[in-house]
Order: C-alpha cells, then sequence, then structure tokens
C-alpha cells in the first residue's frame, strides 16, 4: 500500500513537472487561457475633458512648441535613443543596464546624432531673446529624455560656452564659439575643487603670470585643490575654463577664469595635465565626470577671460572694478544659466513622474468598497488623491514660475543681474527639493512597478539627486537669498526710502490682516492667499534682521550672526520663493479668458497656496493662521483634492510629454507586463 502510494506520488510529480516543462500548443499565440482576468481599460474611455488641453499646454511650455515636437520626434525615431516596444507601443528608455563606460559613450552617440540633425545650430552663434528661447526649449524635451544627455549639454554649452561667451571677449568669441557650437572642440567647466565646493573663494588652485615668457602658468599646489566632478574631463574633454587664484607679483587679485587645452583631438592627455575618474555614481553614469591636476601648465596670456579684468603684457593688473567683491559677483553673475536649466529639468522629471503615476492610478483598481463589489481605481481613494494632486499642482506653479526665470535671464540687462542671482538660487533649491519628494511619492504611488527601472520613476530619483547640491548646495543658495534680503532691508531701512525690487514692494503697504474665520471662499481668494505669504515673508524678514542685529549688538561679526540665525534664515528663504511662485501663478491665471480653463487654474492655484499653508510650519510657529484656521486649511485641501479629481487626465495630458517618454505602466500595463512580451 505504501509502495502503491509512492509511486502515485512518482506519477503526479512527472505530470506536475512535464506540465511546467512542455508548453500546451493549444493557443500558440497566447501563454495562459483567457479568463475572467482583469483587463486595461484606457483611462480616456470613462475620463471627461472640460477644457482643452492644447491651450493649457500653451500656457504651460509657453514658447517654441512646433520646435519642441519637432526634436520630440527626432528622439523617438532615432535608434540610438533605445526604443523599447511594450504593450504595443514603442517608448524611449535610456538602458541603464549598460555599464557605465556604455552610457558614458552612447551619451556621446546621441549628442553627434543631434549635431547631424542641426539641433544645436546656432546655440552659441545666434544672438537675440528667439534665439535663446529655442535653445531652452530644445534642452526641455532632451532633459525629458535622459538627464546625462542633457548635463554633458549644460556643460558643453552653457557651461564652457557660456564662461567664453559673458566672460571673455571679442578675441575669444572669435577663436572658440564656432569650434565649440559645432563640436570641434569639446569643452567643460573646472570650478569645484576637492577641498571647495560652494565656497569658490576659497578655492586653492594657484595661476601666475611668467613676464618673461608672456604666459601664465597654472598648478594645482595640494591634493584637496584638485578640480573634481569635472563633467566630461574623464574622457572626451578637450579643453577647459579653470578656475583659479590670480597671483600677480606675490599679490592675490582672487578668483579669475582661464581657457586651457587638456587634450589633444585624438583624445591625448595635454601634458603637464594629469588626469582621473570620479568613478560610478548613484545616477548620471552617461556623464564622464573627472579629476585634474595641473603642473606647470603654460597657457597664452590671451587665454585669460577678461571682461572684468585682464593682465598687460608687462605684468599690469587691469580692472575698472576696483572693489574685489564686486569683481568676484562680476564674475560670477553670468554663471546663472546653469541654475535656471537645473530648475527647468527638475520640473520636466516631476511631470514624467506625475504623468505616470497618475495616468496609472486612472487604469489600476485594488479592493473593493462593498462586499464582492467592483474593485476601486487608485485615484478614486482620496488618500491617493491626497498624495498626487498638490504635487500636480505644484508642479503647475512651479512650471509658471519657470517661465518667470526664463524670460529674465533671456532678457537679462546688467540691473537685471541680482534679481537673476537672487530668484535662480531660490527657484533651483525649492523645484530640485519638490522634484526628489514628487519622484519618492509617484514612485511609492505605482508600488512595485515604480521600483521597475523600465518605468522611469524609481530610477530618475537618482538620476536627479544631485541636482540638491549641483550649482550650489541648496542650503546654501538659500542662505544667499536671505543674505540679499537682509541687504535689500538694511539699505532701505538706513535710507528711509521704499524697498524696490526682488518683490518686496509689499513690505511698503500696510501689514496684512489674516480673519479669524476662514472660510472656502476666503482660502480660495488669490488676494487672501498673497495676503497670508506676504505677511509670513514680511514678519520673517523683520525678525531675521532684528536678530543679526542682535548679534551683532553683542559683538558678533556679522558673518556669524547671519550663522546664527540660520533658522530664521530657512524659514525666509522658503517663505520669499513660496510668495514669489505663488505671484507668477497670479499673473499666468490674469491672461486667460473666463471659461472652463480659468476655473480649473484657479483650483490648482488655490490647491497650491493652502498646501504650502498647510506644510510650512511657520505659519503656526510664529502666529500666522491660528490652530482652527490651519483645521480649515487642512479640510480645504482635502475638498480641492476632490474638485481636481476629475481633470487629474486632462491636467497631465496637457504636460505636452509624448507618451513615448512616460514609463509603459502609463499605459496597457498588463499587455505591457504580458507573457509574449518576455524576450526569451
Amino acid at each position: 500500500m505504501a509502495q502503491e502510494s509512492s509511486i502515485n506520488r512518482a506519477s503526479r510529480r512527472t505530470r506536475i513537472l512535464n506540465n511546467h516543462l512542455v508548453q500546451s500548443p493549444s493557443d500558440p499565440t497566447s501563454c495562459v487561457q483567457s479568463n475572467s482576468c482583469l483587463s486595461y481599460t484606457p483611462p480616456e474611455v470613462t475620463e471627461s475633458f472640460d477644457f482643452e488641453t492644447k491651450e493649457m499646454r500653451k500656457i504651460l511650455d509657453f514658447h517654441n512648441l512646433e520646435d519642441r515636437d519637432w526634436l520630440f520626434r527626432v528622439i523617438e525615431q532615432g535608434k540610438v535613443f533605445n526604443g523599447k516596444e511594450r504593450g504595443g507601443r514603442m517608448f524611449v528608455i535610456p538602458d541603464y543596464n549598460q555599464t557605465m563606460e556604455q552610457q558614458r559613450e552612447m551619451t556621446m552617440k546621441r549628442i553627434e546624432y543631434l549635431l547631424e540633425r542641426g539641433v544645436f545650430d546656432g546655440w552659441l552663434m545666434k544672438e537675440g531673446v528667439e534665439a535663446e528661447l529655442k535653445k531652452l526649449a530644445f534642452l526641455d524635451v532632451i532633459q525629458n529624455f535622459d538627464h546625462s544627455l542633457a548635463v554633458m549639454l549644460g556643460v558643453h554649452f552653457f557651461l564652457w560656452g557660456g564662461a567664453i561667451q559673458f566672460m571673455g571677449t571679442k578675441r575669444h568669441h572669435d577663436k572658440w564659439l564656432r569650434d565649440t557650437e559645432t563640436f570641434a572642440l569639446k569643452g567643460c567647466f573646472s570650478m569645484t575643487e576637492l577641498g571647495h565646493g560652494s565656497n569658490v573663494r576659497g578655492i586653492e588652485t594657484v595661476t601666475t603670470y611668467d613676464l618673461k615668457a608672456g604666459e601664465f602658468v597654472i598648478n594645482t599646489p595640494c591634493e584637496s585643490a584638485q578640480k573634481y566632478w569635472i563633467g566630461g574631463a574623464a574622457n572626451h574633454a578637450t579643453h577647459t575654463v579653470v578656475f583659479s587664484q590670480l597671483n600677480i607679483d606675490g599679490v592675490n587679485q582672487g578668483v579669475h577664469a582661464f581657457i586651457a587645452q587638456i587634450r589633444d583631438e585624438d583624445g591625448n592627455i595635454s601634458p603637464n595635465i594629469r588626469i582621473a575618474d570620479c568613478g560610478h555614481k548613484i545616477g548620471l553614469n552617461g556623464v564622464d565626470n573627472g579629476r585634474i591636476w595641473f603642473d606647470n601648465l603654460r597657457i597664452p596670456r590671451e587665454n585669460l577671460l577678461n571682461s572684468v579684468a585682464d593682465v598687460s603684457p608687462d605684468g599690469q593688473y587691469l580692472s575698472a572694478i576696483k572693489d574685489p567683491d564686486q569683481r568676484f559677483a562680476a564674475f560670477l553673475s553670468p554663471l546663472t544659466s546653469g541654475r535656471i536649466t537645473i530648475a527647468t529639468s527638475a520640473v520636466f522629471s516631476s511631470k514624467v513622474g506625475l504623468a505616470t503615476a497618475i495616468r496609472y492610478s486612472l487604469s489600476r483598481r485594488v479592493f473593493s468598497a462593498t462586499p464582492n463589489g467592483p474593485e476601486v481605481l487608485l485615484l478614486d481613494y482620496p488618500s491617493h488623491q491626497r498624495r498626487l494632486l498638490p504635487l500636480l499642482a505644484k508642479s503647475y506653479a512651479l512650471t509658471f514660475a519657470g517661465n518667470y526665470l526664463k524670460m529674465i535671464y533671456v532678457n537679462r540687462t546688467p540691473g537685471s543681474a541680482k534679481t537673476l542671482h537672487v530668484v535662480s538660487s531660490a527657484f533651483k533649491a525649492i523645484f530640485t527639493w519638490h522634484n526628489m519628494r514628487t519622484l519618492q511619492e509617484c514612485r511609492e504611488a505605482c508600488g512595485g512597478q515604480g521600483f521597475k527601472t523600465e518605468n522611469k520613476i524609481g530610477h530618475m530619483k537618482g538620476e536627479f539627486d544631485v541636482q540638491s547640491t549641483f550649482e550650489g548646495d541648496n542650503t546654501v543658495l538659500m542662505q544667499q537669498v536671505c543674505k540679499a534680503l537682509l541687504s535689500e532691508y538694511v539699505a532701505a531701512k538706513k535710507k528711509n526710502k521704499p524697498f524696490k525690487g526682488l518683490g518686496l514692494e509689499h513690505m511698503n503697504g500696510p501689514v496684512p490682516v489674516i480673519p479669524s474665520n476662514l472660510t472656502s471662499s476666503i482660502l480660495r481668494s488669490s488676494q487672501f492667499q498673497m495676503n497670508a505669504f506676504c505677511l509670513r515673508e514680511r514678519d520673517l524678514l523683520n525678525r531675521f534682521a532684528a536678530e543679526v542685529s542682535l548679534y551683532q549688538s553683542k559683538g558678533e561679526s556679522k558673518e556669524h550672526a547671519f550663522m546664527l540665525s540660520y533658522q530664521l534664515a530657512e524659514d525666509l528663504g522658503r517663505a520669499f520663493s513660496d510668495r514669489a511662485i505663488l505671484q507668477t501663478f497670479i499673473d499666468a491665471e490674469v491672461n486667460v479668458t473666463a471659461g472652463s480653463l480659468k476655473n480649473v487654474l484657479g483650483l490648482l492655484r488655490s490647491m497650491y497656496a493652502l498646501i504650502c499653508l498647510e506644510e510650512d510650519a511657520a505659519f503656526l510657529r510664529y502666529g500666522y493662521l491660528s490652530t482652527g484656521n490651519a483645521a480649515a486649511v487642512r479640510k480645504e485641501v482635502t475638498k480641492l483634492c476632490g474638485e481636481l479629481r476629475p481633470h487629474a487626465l486632462a491636467l497631465v495630458s496637457s504636460l505636452g510629454i509624448p507618451d513615448a517618454f512616460l514609463g509603459p505602466i502609463a499605459f496597457n500595463w498588463i499587455d505591457a507586463n504580458s507573457c509574449s512580451s518576455v524576450k526569451h
């Protein structure tokens, strides 16, 4: 009996193994029989559009829509952009399974592909607002595909090329700009050192002038002076802009910028230069970050970028700006373009994540509200709305703020340099912090599918994480913003003149009053929202100035007093940024005629303003909101989530991101993961 049972068990196991190993021929086109399983329903079948998405996109993208769409198509059609079919659709997704070396070479192949198709025509050789906006629009598109590609272009055109444009003069323009635009040379930007990042004044590389030879000599005097994180340096760059202390006859004239060749056209490293790789990173491995040491590297005197200061052949230091602080500021003022492109790319990354996560939530069902009832769409859960829709509203707000930042940049004048520096510093910090939070929330909102690289969201976190410290640590940038605000405050008070500039004109009027009972209509009023933001900024600026002054009265230096007041500085920096962003939203909304589009923009603006009121503890900490009013704000945010829910698909469809640039789960995620799609 036991033997027979053993034989039966063996027979049963044999049948089971056979079923596993031998595929059934009953349906050669399918791996599984069709049963009453889950099926994918496109959200377009059930969701309505109450406004024209093309009109919303015009407001968001703001400029060069046809140029953007042309470049989107170029990328979709190019084999070097790694198109993959998933669920009957094509997606362009960088292959992050490649080695670091392969990713770097693929970045260069993509640059070559775009170069051959004229994408970079006029990026440096054409002048004017139209040329600048077209360049920024193209970079927006590229950022939607791959951050490594965008960063390499940003380093080459905006940092290396921008330094030559704005820090150099005609002799540099004539010699270097055309070859930069055509990639006859490849440029990089050597500012950051192992020992100094944000503190550019403290860099240790030293350049002296050899009067007899008429040459500059660049040296790395110690290990902490090695140039570090230099994008393009490890493998590809042929030239670099070197930031260095300039020493003339034993006198340090401060930081200046020089052009140096680091490789020949065949890729051989130049004499008196050592280069090493920075190694593998948590993202951006398509960028060849390198380290550079200079050992008595000689360069022509003419290679000093001399728009601010020069050295004559006989070794005389020449500058129309005598004050070293003002001269240093003049050197760095043209370099705001890096912060601008970082800020705008952060918003686009957020939008890719949100469009993917929200579309997924409009077709993915889980659990049921009643016994044996149908499962519920993810986005119909209030908790799911609460985690995604406020972030979508913020992304809309930051898009309008990014457009404002672009216009300051392309229309820049000498008088706008301070505004551009302050606003770009604030927005870069706010935008990149928002991006990291958004991608994390979207990753979680997509569950395990958000963890999959091809769905983009999870991997983008690593790719964009560097933005929080790239081109300035966010916390340090916010401190710079507060220093500028304090400077404006002190100047206005000392001269007994009204505030003018940086949006501080509201300081000249009466102190806004917050009603004791915040009703829904008041909370959604743009006037109330702006009053609340202005009250916070005004009070925090007064508190910050008073605290710094108090520390100084006790013998502390201004710098140390500022450091001791860092908590107020953190609150003030966010207050300035939020108020400036809200103003750009209101300005964009004003230009839209009455109707569904304007109504939805009003909902988004209110969501942005109220979520800022809810999330910033400063409103409770300093008593701008009572606990009762704070509860009213929280309740109103929940109501706004419910009112925005019917517009969710239309809002992400308005972002202007082609389907191919989203993750496959944004569409038929069942077919995208079907057995037939698996490559055996």
